[in-house]
């Protein structure tokens, strides 16, 4: 049975990799926190240290001289030939110098007088700074009305690319039996967790083709002993977006047959198994929680995480780019029993491999291309 995976590091240096929780990064930032996996993926990455003392507290109200940190590390922003700084506020003996004119330089803070280092931002500079900083694409059919954000806001327009690219969400306001409206509250203050949270979802953001190559054919090997080939079928634009369609031969068995279909749309990834089973998760890709949308059947004792999007695995004999792994958590009606499931997806091969509570049980072995 396969047990590991295999994760390709620099130096082609070969090691196990496993997927259970470990020990918080911060001691603030408990496993059960909300934006755990994004502050840990940023703490991973270098771009946050936190205190001495072993905190992060997430709670606290986010400086910008801290963001100008951050986005220093996180965009390998150069610390030398910087222009000089208009602000009055931030002499050259200032600890966050370097820092602040990196950022400056880059274009991502504009001229002003003072840049006040010690004070937080809004959600919506923050919508500003992320979209620059990153040089966001709109994504038209994922844009969102807000109530409290005017098409003649001068921050309609990155409000509109963070929440396409699923890096911020709006509120859902209820409105009684009206249709349902949401909010972005522009106005709001960040705080150190809520920063890193979007930082991170911009870093990992991921988009690209995670569908089978249609000119191939896909082997996989099962826990069980099944040898079972993927073979296309055909393709179908489906509720907005595009389908294609797989057959599941059995190999080295009775020869069953079944059909599997994978499914994208501008704001969702699909793999499916008609009418037995469901596997759908926001798109573009980002790491962090994951809500459920509007064809998404998820329960209430079910919890869906991204771990990662650019990551390099190597399964078996093959090594594939740009992993995305998705962690799927359901607990019994009495919350007590847990099963972990997590899904392999690798652009241009879909599925790679699923694992179920630290056991593989199911992993692609040889890709063939048609005669």
């Amino acid at each position: 049975m396969m047990r590991r995976i295999l994760a390709v590091v620099a130096g082609a240096v070969l090691l196990c990799v496993s997927m259970k929780a470990e020990a918080a990064v911060f001691s603030d930032v408990p496993e059960s926190h909300s934006l755990a996996l994004e502050i840990e993926y940023l703490a991973g990455a270098g771009v946050i240290s936190g205190y001495t003392d072993g905190t992060f507290k997430p709670n606290a109200p986010i400086a910008k001289k801290h963001i100008a940190k951050m986005l220093t590390h996180a965009l390998l922003l150069p610390t030398t030939d910087l222009k000089p700084l208009p602000y009055k506020d931030v002499p050259m003996t200032h600890p966050y110098y370097k820092e602040i004119a990196a950022v400056y330089t880059a274009g991502i803070f504009s001229d002003a007088e003072n840049f006040r280092p010690e004070s937080s931002i809004s959600r919506a500079f923050m919508a500003k700074i992320i979209s620059t900083s990153f040089e966001l694409k709109s994504i038209a059919q994922n844009a969102m009305t807000y109530v409290d954000v005017p098409t003649t806001s001068e921050f309609y327009r990155p409000i509109q690319l963070v929440t396409m690219n699923n890096i911020a969400q709006g509120y859902e306001l209820t409105n009684g039996y009206g249709p349902t409206t949401f909010a972005f509250a522009p106005s709001n203050l960040l705080t150190r967790a809520h920063f890193s949270a979007f930082l991170a979802r911009a870093m990992s953001l991921s988009a690209g083709d995670y569908t089978p190559d249609t000119r191939y054919t896909y082997t996989f090997e099962h826990a069980d002993g099944l040898i079972t080939r993927m073979e296309f079928d055909e393709t179908q634009q489906i509720e907005g977006g595009i389908g294609t369609f797989w057959n599941m031969y059995e190999e080295n068995r009775d020869g069953y047959e079944r059909w599997y279909m994978y499914f994208t749309r501008a704001d969702i990834w699909s793999y499916a198994e008609p009418e037995i089973s469901n596997f759908y998760v926001t798109y573009p890709f980002t790491v962090g929680y994951k809500r459920g949308n509007s064809l998404d059947y998820m329960y209430y004792n079910h919890r869906r995480d991204i771990l990662e999007t650019k990551a390099t695995y190597r399964i078996g004999d093959i090594t594939f780019y740009d992993v995305v792994v998705v962690r799927d958590r359901y607990w019994d009606e009495a919350l007590v029993t847990m099963t972990e499931e997590t899904t392999y997806i690798a652009k241009h091969y879909g599925v790679v491999a699923k694992e179920v509570n630290g056991e593989f049980v199911t992993w692609l072995v040889r890709r063939d291309l048609k005669n």
